[in-house]
């Protein structure tokens, strides 16, 4: 039998703008794992909140000038601080108003993480090239998945783009150059890069992409061992590992004992709590 992993990190809090769609989800896998969660919304005190806490997740779904504008003053406030700050650009291609956001805040704020799914990857990668900041420009091959001139459709929130491990790899590796930060490519299997190094993450369950917010969760965890005081590479890394792995438990217990779609949510809560040795 393969040994089991075992996680561990301090108590963080993160300050988490995101979306209404996973916040309940969020704040619950922030506390499985034994951080917390303050979900202040606002522009007027989210530099305020940012300062107390230890790292802040920037989840930009359901978006809205108010929102860009809070996690414009958010970022700005960890940046000062020097707290991680994690960006999970949610559906960043499916319309030209998340674009053009995304570009104006990627213009104020430097991401310390960012976690994404491949199609978000190349949106990023098509912004970059449109003026944001960065001291590297990635090589990216005409017609390649992180090319603009591939064509791909936006699949919404979801991603339209299945790249093979070689390309989801290089896809991390180009992304993170760009904007000189760590990135976690969510997929079937996670590709972790800082530009130089690349970590594989496979396993998980299929179960996962019939989960709302499950890539929102992945998001806070990278947040949560960035903010217990983890580098970045090794968060990132630490988070993926521990949601996989999750993920596998969760879907050996409903098929032992016959649950559906519902259990398996359940207990993908206990096996985070259990994995980062808290039960």
């Amino acid at each position: 039998m393969e040994k089991e992993k075992k996680f561990s990190a301090c108590s963080a809090k993160v300050h988490c703008l995101t979306n209404p769609v996973s916040m309940q989800d969020v704040a619950n896998i922030l506390l499985a794992a034994g951080g917390s969660a303050i979900m202040a919304q606002e522009e007027a005190e989210a530099a305020q909140i940012t300062a107390l806490c230890q790292a802040t997740l920037l989840n930009t779904g359901v978006p809205s000038d108010e929102k860009f504008r809070a996690c414009a003053a958010a970022g700005k406030a960890a940046n000062a601080l020097g707290h991680p700050v994690i960006l999970d650009p949610v559906g960043v291609g499916a319309s030209d108003f998340r674009k053009e956001k995304m570009g104006w805040l990627l213009e104020r704020v430097h991401p310390t993480i960012i976690r994404c799914n491949p199609e978000e990857a190349q949106t990023l990668l098509q912004l970059w090239k449109g003026g944001a900041e960065s001291k590297v420009r990635p090589e990216t091959k005409p017609g390649s998945p992180a090319s603009p001139e591939s064509g791909i459709l936006s699949g919404g929130v979801e991603s339209a783009l299945a790249p093979d491990m070689a390309e989801r790899r290089e896809i991390a590796r180009r992304l993170a150059l760009a904007y000189g930060c760590v990135v976690c490519l969510s997929g079937d299997m996670d590709a972790i890069s800082d530009g130089s190094r690349i970590e594989v993450c496979s396993g998980g369950d299929k179960r996962m992409a019939r989960i709302t917010g499950s890539g929102c969760m992945l998001s806070a965890l990278c947040a949560f061992f960035a903010g217990s005081g983890m580098k970045p590479y090794e968060a990132a890394c630490t988070a993926a590992a521990v949601w996989k792995e999750s993920a596998r438990q969760a879907g050996l217990r409903t098929d032992r004992t016959g649950g559906g779609i519902g259990s398996f949510h359940g207990y993908l809560f206990d096996e985070a709590e259990r994995l980062c040795c808290l039960s």
